[in-house]
């Protein structure tokens, strides 16, 4: 089976984390960085749980999972080492119509979570339909050495080019902002070729575009 790769806008949504330890940990971290409102039902949490609920970033009920957690939630991980608590969480999420992610069992799972890099605000997903979540990080690792920080500046600029082409059809605003990229934006951002990326931008937008025009900085 294939999954449908897409990527979700979880700000202000509620979202269950069942499970207290390490794993669960850097699941809840991935969804607050999303802007989730995050539960975690445990008996026991890791202090970086404990950390972050002191700061006020998520709240913990600090007891065994029960199906009534459910209720109210979009989004459930259960990341717990025991699997019939997993799979309570996995059934009772199908019954309620939830899409609910078991850690390294996709055989449970509603949906899986890919290794994902990212680079600002440019993230690159990588999943191998549940085959072998460690792969997946593999090849994450290999990607990050082709796509180092430079891409990162590069996307800011073609954010603000994206945004003086708005009244510009789909099309138009396409076709330029690949010619930005393919002209050699993120190799020249690397070697910090100010006048080249400016030659770039003038060549797409007009004589008047450069990067101080745009606003970016580095």
């Amino acid at each position: 089976m294939s999954y449908y790769p897409v990527f979700l806008d979880l700000r202000g949504r509620p979202c269950l984390v069942v499970g207290g330890g390490r794993i669960a940990h850097g699941k809840i971290v991935g969804l607050l960085r999303a802007g989730a409102v995050v539960r975690v039902v445990a008996p026991r949490v890791v202090d970086p749980i404990e950390q972050l609920a002191a700061r006020g970033e998520l709240t913990i009920v600090a007891r065994p999972y029960v199906s009534e957690d459910m209720r109210g939630f979009q989004i459930v991980v259960a990341a717990t080492d025991q699997q019939e608590v997993n799979r309570r969480v996995s059934a009772d999420g199908l019954q309620a119509g939830v899409l609910v992610n078991v850690v390294d069992a996709p055989e449970l799972s509603q949906f899986i979570a890919p290794a994902v890099l990212e680079r600002g605000e440019l993230q690159v997903a990588v999943s191998t339909s549940g085959a072998s979540p460690a792969f997946a990080v593999f090849v994450r690792d290999r990607v990050a050495e082709v796509i180092g920080p430079e891409f990162a500046t590069s996307l800011a600029i073609l954010r603000r080019v994206r945004e003086r082409l708005r009244s510009r059809s789909m099309e138009d605003r396409r076709r330029i902002q690949q010619a930005i990229a393919e002209g050699g934006l993120a190799e020249r951002v690397r070697c910090r070729d100010h006048a080249g990326i400016d030659g770039l931008l003038r060549a797409a937008l007009g004589e008047g575009a450069t990067l101080r025009d745009l606003g970016v900085e580095f």
